[in-house]
C-alpha cells in the first residue's frame, strides 16, 4: 500500500528563533521522523532537515539521550498506548550536533488512522536545567500528567510491578492474548546486597541499570519490569526455544561485561504458561520459585518451572509445614553410622545421622529436608532434637550395661545464629549423664566461611570445655587448607568424594595420602568416609588413616539394629582404658 503522507510546501509561516517546536514520528517499528520544523533543526545544532536527519538517525530513538531513552519510551508506552489517554508529557535530555547536553519537556499525542497505522504529533520545549529536575513544582494540569511517570520505575526506566501486573493481565483477558504462547521470565542478581556492601550503592544502581539495558534489549518487543531491587520480569510470546536462548544471551552478556566489577552471573526462572485463565501474580511467582531453585547452584543460571519442581516445592512446603510435629511425634528419626579405628578394626564411635519416617509421604532422606530447613531457618529444631535423643540412647546404652563408644552429631552453621547450640548441649548433656569425651562435635568446612569471629569463639568455647571438634566433608567443594591452620580441630573428616574419585583415578590416592599426612602433622586424626569396598579399607590402612566410616561396616540404622548387624559382622567396640 501506497504511504498517504502529504508532502510540505510553501505556504504559511513558522516563527524562528524560538526554544522549542514541533515535529511528527511513526509510532511504529524504528520510530522514523517524518517532519521537523526548523526549530526543532536549531534546537539540535543543525542548519538544516538533512543535517538534523543525519545527527539523529532519521528516528525519535536518536533524539533522546541514550541514558534517558529506555525511560522515556516506556512512559510514553505507559501513557498513550496502555494508558486511558492518548496523550503523554516527559522530560527527557537531548544532545546537541556539537556536542552539548540540552533539557526539554515533550507534549505528544497518538494520531491512528484507518487503515490500522499510528503517529506521535509532538511539540518539545527546552527548559532550565533546574526546572528540568524539579518534580514538585508543576501545574496542577502538568501533575495530572506526572501521574503517568508513576507507571516506571525511576531508577531504570522500566516499568514497574502494578504496571506490568495491569498491562499484561488486561492482554490476557483480551480473545487475542488467550491466543498467544506467554513467558514469564525472573531476573536476579544473587547476593546483591553483598555486592553492595563491598561497592557501595552508587556502581551498585549502575549495575542495575545496565542489567535492565541488556534484558530490554535482548528480549526485544516484550514487556519488561524492575518489581523491586535486583528482581527483574518479563513477559513474551515468542517461542520457548528463544525465550530460553534470550535468557542465556543475557547471562553471557553480564557475564563479560568490560568493567570487571560488573562481572555478574544472573540468575533466570522461567515459566511457560499452561492456562488461558491465570492469574499474573501466580505466573510470576512460579517464575520467581524456579530462580529461587538455582540461586545457589554454581552449575546452571536457569530454571524452567515445571511439574518435577512444582512436586519439590510441595514437598519443600511440607517439610516446612510439618517439621515441629515430625520431631514432637518422633517420625525424625536418628540413625548411627559405624566410625572404625583402622589399625585395629573396632569400633571407635557412631555418627548421629537423621531420617524422616513420615506416615503420609515416606521415608525422607536428609538431602530431601536439610537444606529446605536451613533455607527457612529451621535446622535448629532438628539439631535439638538429635542433641537430646543422643544423650537419651547413651544412657539406655549405659543403664543396660552396654559397651559405649563416642558419637559425633552435627551441627549447622545456622544453629549459632538461630538458638544458643553450645548451650542446649551442655545442658543436655549434663541432664542425661553423657560425659564430654562421649559426644563429639562436627562442623562443614562451608559454615565457617560465614560469621567466622562468633562460630570461631563458639568452636574455641567448646573446645576448651572439653569436645572434640571435627572438621566435616572436607573435600566437598572449595576446601581450603588455610581454614585447617585458622583453627583448632581434632579429626578432618574427609569426605566420601575423594573414594569415589579413587576407584577411576589413581592419582586421587596420592592427594589423599598428603592430606592424611599433613593433617597428622597438625595433631589432627584423618577420619575417611564412604568407605565401600576390601580395597578402600586396604588403601587406609597402608596410608596411615586413623579411622573409617562407610557402608562397607555398616550402614546408619537405628542404634539397636545398627549394634545387631555389627555383632552379626564380628565387629567388637573399644573400650577406654
Amino acid at each position: 500500500m501506497e504511504d498517504k503522507l502529504y508532502q510540505m510546501r510553501t505556504g504559511g509561516q513558522i516563527p524562528t528563533g524560538l526554544p522549542g517546536g514541533f515535529f511528527i514520528y511513526e509510532a511504529d517499528g524504528d520510530e522514523k521522523i517524518l517532519y521537523a520544523e526548523m526549530n526543532i533543526v536549531n534546537m539540535y545544532g543543525c542548519e538544516t532537515y538533512d543535517e538534523f536527519l543525519a545527527h539523529v538517525g532519521g528516528s525519535f530513538k536518536g533524539m533522546v539521550h541514550p541514558d534517558d531513552l529506555m525511560r522515556i519510551e516506556n512512559q510514553i508506552n505507559a501513557q498513550t498506548i496502555y494508558g486511558e489517554k492518548r496523550h503523554d508529557y516527559v522530560r527527557y535530555r537531548i544532545t546537541t550536533k556539537s556536542g552539548d547536553i540540552r533539557y526539554v519537556e515533550d507534549f505528544g499525542h497518538i494520531l491512528h488512522r484507518k487503515d490500522g497505522r499510528s503517529f506521535y504529533y509532538v511539540f518539545i520545549v527546552d527548559v532550565d536545567k533546574n526546572e528540568f529536575y524539579n518534580s514538585s513544582n508543576n501545574s496542577f494540569a502538568e501533575a495530572e500528567i506526572l501521574s503517568g511517570a508513576q507507571d516506571t520505575d525511576p531508577l531504570t526506566g522500566l516499568f514497574n510491578m502494578s504496571f506490568f501486573y495491569q498491562k499484561i493481565q488486561n492482554m490476557l483477558q483480551s480473545p487475542h492474548g488467550r491466543r498467544q504462547d506467554l513467558s514469564f521470565v525472573q531476573f536476579d542478581i544473587p547476593n546483591f546486597k553483598l555486592y553492595n556492601e563491598r561497592h557501595g550503592f552508587k556502581l551498585g544502581d549502575e549495575l542495575l541499570c545496565d542489567l535492565a539495558r541488556t534484558i530490554n534489549d535482548t528480549f526485544e518487543g516484550a514487556t519488561v519490569a524492575r518489581f523491586s531491587d535486583d528482581h527483574f520480569f518479563v513477559c513474551d510470546t515468542v517461542s520457548r526455544e528463544e525465550v530460553i536462548a534470550r535468557v542465556e544471551e543475557v547471562y553471557k552478556r553480564m557475564l563479560l561485561s568490560e568493567d570487571v566489577n560488573k562481572k555478574v552471573r544472573v540468575k533466570a526462572g522461567i515459566y511457560f504458561l499452561d492456562d488461558r485463565y491465570p492469574e499474573v501474580g501466580l505466573a510470576c511467582d512460579h517464575a520467581r520459585l524456579a530462580c529461587n531453585s538455582v540461586k545457589n547452584r554454581h552449575d546452571v543460571n536457569y530454571c524452567i518451572y515445571d511439574e518435577m519442581l512444582r512436586d519439590r516445592l510441595r514437598r519443600q512446603q511440607y517439610v516446612v509445614d510439618h517439621i515441629e510435629e515430625a520431631v514432637e511425634k518422633e517420625y525424625v528419626k536418628v540413625y548411627y553410622q559405624p566410625v572404625i579405628r583402622v589399625k585395629t578394626g573396632k569400633i571407635c564411635g557412631y555418627e548421629a545421622l537423621v531420617r524422616w519416617e513420615d506416615p503420609n509421604i515416606g521415608l525422607l532422606l536428609p538431602s530431601e529436608f536439610v537444606e529446605t530447613l536451613e533455607q527457612f531457618h529451621l535446622i535448629h529444631i532438628v539439631d535439638r532434637f538429635v542433641v537430646k535423643k543422643v544423650c537419651l540412647d547413651y544412657k539406655a546404652l549405659v543403664d543396660a550395661g552396654e559397651p559405649v563408644v563416642p558419637v559425633s552429631i552435627n551441627i549447622s552453621r545456622l544453629d549459632f545464629e538461630l538458638c544458643d547450640i553450645f548451650g542446649i548441649i551442655e545442658n543436655t548433656r549434663e541432664e542425661y549423664g553423657m560425659p564430654i569425651n562421649m559426644l563429639d562435635i562436627e562442623i562443614t568446612e562451608s559454615a565457617l566461611n560465614d560469621n567466622v569471629g562468633y562460630i570461631k569463639s563458639e568452636c574455641e568455647k567448646m573446645r576448651k570445655k572439653g569436645y572434640q571438634i571435627w572438621l566435616d566433608d572436607f573435600g566437598c567443594g572449595y576446601s581450603s587448607l588455610n581454614t585447617i591452620a585458622e583453627y583448632d580441630f581434632d579429626v578432618l573428616k574427609l569426605d566420601l568424594i575423594f573414594l569415589k574419585s579413587f576407584d577411576r583415578n589413581p592419582k586421587t590416592g596420592t592427594l589423599m595420602s598428603y592430606i592424611m599426612e599433613g593433617a597428622k602433622g597438625m595433631s589432627l586424626q584423618p577420619l575417611c568416609e564412604g568407605v565401600e569396598t576390601e580395597q578402600h579399607y586396604e588403601f587406609l590402612k597402608k596410608a596411615g588413616c586413623e579411622r573409617a566410616q562407610g557402608f562397607f561396616f555398616g550402614k546408619p540404622m537405628p542404634m539397636e539394629e545398627t549394634r545387631a548387624f555389627t555383632r552379626n559382622k564380628g565387629l567388637e567396640w573399644e573400650t577406654k582404658n
